[in-house]
Order: C-alpha cells, then structure tokens, then sequence
C-alpha cells in the first residue's frame, strides 16, 4: 500500500519504557493519502520503531475494524480505545477466532453470552463488537472501574464478586487486565 504525507510537523520521541528503548515519530496535523484507496485521513501517522514486529501486524488487523468501532462506540458509549484494545488482546483483530473454551469472534464471546446480548452470529464483525459492546457497557455500569469491568468481562462477574470486588488473583485476569490498560493506551495515541 502506497501512502502519500502531504504537509506536516514531525517529533520524535525516545523512551524507556520497561527497560526497553523504543523511539516513536509523530507526524502531527497531517493529512495521509492512501494513494491505492484514494483514503484520505485527518488523523496523525504514529509511526513506532521497535514495536516487535507481530505487535505490528496484530495492531494493524485491529486498526481495519477502527470505522465499526467507532459506529458502535459512539451509540452504545464505551470508550473507543477501550474497544479496540479488547479486540487487539482478545482475537487480535481475527473475526473468526475461536478459542480453546469456544470464545468467538473479534470481542471473544461465549455463544450464550452473546445470545443474551443479542447476537446470533458471532463470526459476524457487527453482531459480536455490537454484543461485546453491550456486555461491556453493563460490566463498566456494575462495578464503576474499567479494571474491574474488565476482569469482569475475563473471569466472569461471579469471580470479582467473590473476591469483594477486586481484580481475582488469577494470573490469567490480573495479565489479561494489564494487557488491556495497556493497549488502551496506545489506542488513545
């Protein structure tokens, strides 16, 4: 894919994030042309050096899905980088995921779970972030705190309430929560 930068201010930034040296370029108020597509964008072209390369790909599979997020983060009103960063950890942006226990699609539900949520094909990209959205969206109104909407959303609703609504000590959630907020992060970027 062939992209054309018109006009623009650029910054470099070096951090030490973890022990890790890693140099981002922000090219700041840009508009990128996709000269393929014929796309045009407003936003600014993060460019990060370092990243290994898988989180690369991993970020550009979820990045194709940034227009239905963004459709259904605004109807629903859950944070749009909170969305795509459940999507990047949970299916990497894999509409057709499925995991060991039967978890489907890009937001990772359980067959009866997304039925509650009103989702009846959940290869469908529309019908799980819509179902994912809505599971979330409840999980935020019932504990207030996206960590534990989110270990919620992991471990179940059960487990947090069993552990007097903290994040459970399952090593799986307390990563999986970890991965997430992090994600977050570079989503907000």
């Amino acid at each position: 894919m062939r992209r054309m930068l018109l006009l623009g201010v650029m910054a470099c930034v070096v951090s030490d994030a973890r022990g890790a040296g890693r140099v981002e370029m922000m090219i700041g108020g840009l508009r990128g042309v996709d000269a393929d597509a014929g796309v045009v964008s407003d936003q600014p072209l993060i460019v990060e050096f370092g990243a290994p390369l898988e989180a690369q790909r991993t970020r550009s599979k979820v990045l194709a899905w940034t227009a239905l997020v963004d459709d259904v983060a605004k109807r629903i009103g859950v944070d749009k980088a909170l969305l795509m960063a459940v999507i990047d950890v949970e299916s990497g942006g894999d509409p057709f995921a499925v995991s060991p226990k039967g978890a489907r699609g890009l937001m990772q539900l359980m067959p009866q779970t997304g039925a509650r949520q009103g989702a009846d094909d959940l290869f469908d990209p529309y019908q799980n972030v819509v179902a994912g959205t809505r599971l979330l969206d409840t999980l935020l109104a019932t504990f207030g705190d996206v960590p534990l909407a989110l270990a919620a959303y992991n471990a179940g609703e059960g487990a947090v309430r069993k552990f007097g609504g903290t994040v459970p000590p399952y090593a799986e959630t307390q990563q999986y929560v970890r991965r997430v907020m992090e994600r977050v992060a570079v989503y907000r970027r």
